[in-house]
């Protein structure tokens, strides 16, 4: 039986092989899209990161900056996205967010607002690392209000994290919210910031099937009653992913093609950020919404180097 040191070896020596099928694909004149796809595709996070570091030790040379000199475009972004850890991926689009004039909220609301507290905390670690500072500086910067509200304690990764919960603490928290919104005049933002911010996802679920047997309205229907905009959008997102996560990425892909301003940009994050996690269940959901599966879509809708890459990686799920 082969030793956990021989796999290892074995492992390494694969990684090597691959650096080297790497440099051969951008050596000399042109270059070899079809050979570059055909490796990145083949392997997992973890193990990208080996070859990366295996590219560097052979060639001297970082693999992102030799694959910026040969290839573009959304190709060039999806195939060096795909050699980033991922929480350092989502900690870059988070970073880019902020920069510029104005700040992209829904691409805060993207991460911020579909992630556990675990989840979250290892963003904001990734964050600390590649940019010297705190998530929740830079949010408090940048975004004031209730949804900078929202964006901070989200970030400050304090969700209730319990799998159980209390009948009578359910019951109360429900009446909080149809107290803040649909039971008065006006609205109480920060009531309902608070407990879509700081309740438990199990006690979430609760507190929605509560909602729906004691009031007219279904929780989504109340917010978009009493919120507009991006902090509407923010709170519906919460609702959405503690309800069905691969639903909610199903319908940000549809809705994106649909509007067409970013859609390359928007389906190749998606598809890497959730590759290893959900990315079959979010093509079922969109099977289920759209009459057609994400291979449909990206065959008709998009195109080259880029079109290739992610069919391969649709192609493995």
């Amino acid at each position: 039986m082969e030793t956990d040191s021989e796999r290892c070896e074995k492992e390494q020596a694969q990684m090597e092989k691959v650096a080297m099928s790497f440099e051969k694909a951008m050596k000399g004149i042109g270059t070899d899209e079809n050979r570059i796809i055909r490796e990145v595709v083949a392997y997992n996070n973890k193990q990208r990161q080996l070859i990366k570091s295996k590219y560097l030790v052979l060639t001297g040379k970082e693999i992102e900056e030799d694959l910026k000199s040969e290839i573009g475009g959304f190709f060039l972004e999806a195939v060096l996205a795909l050699f980033t850890p991922v929480d350092e991926y989502e900690a870059s689009i988070l970073h880019k967010a902020f920069e510029g004039i104005g700040t992209n909220e829904q691409k805060i609301i993207e991460i911020l607002c579909t992630k556990s507290s675990e989840e979250i905390r290892q963003v904001k670690d990734a964050y600390r690392r590649l940019y010297k500072t705190e998530l929740e500086v830079d949010l408090k910067n940048e975004q004031g209000g209730d949804l900078g509200r929202l964006f901070r304690s989200l970030a400050s990764g304090g969700r209730r994290e319990n799998h159980g919960y209390d009948k009578d603490f359910i019951e109360k928290e429900t009446q909080n919210l149809y107290d803040a919104g649909e039971g008065k005049t006006g609205t109480d933002e920060k009531e309902f910031v608070r407990i879509l911010s700081s309740r438990s996802f199990a006690e979430l679920s609760a507190i929605f099937v509560l909602y729906k047997e004691s009031f007219e309205n279904d929780l989504e229907q109340a917010i978009k009653d009493e919120f507009s905009g991006d902090l509407c959008e923010a709170l519906l997102t919460i609702v959405k992913c503690i309800r069905n996560r691969p639903k909610y990425f199903a319908e940000l892909i549809g809705r994106s093609s649909q509007e067409k301003k970013n859609f390359e940009q928007d389906l190749l994050q998606v598809v890497i950020r959730r590759y290893e996690i959900d990315l079959p269940e979010i093509n079922d959901e969109f099977k289920k919404m759209y009459g057609r599966s994400l291979t449909d879509l990206v065959n008709k809708e998009t195109n080259g180097d880029f079109k290739k890459l992610i069919l391969s990686l649709l192609k493995k799920i």
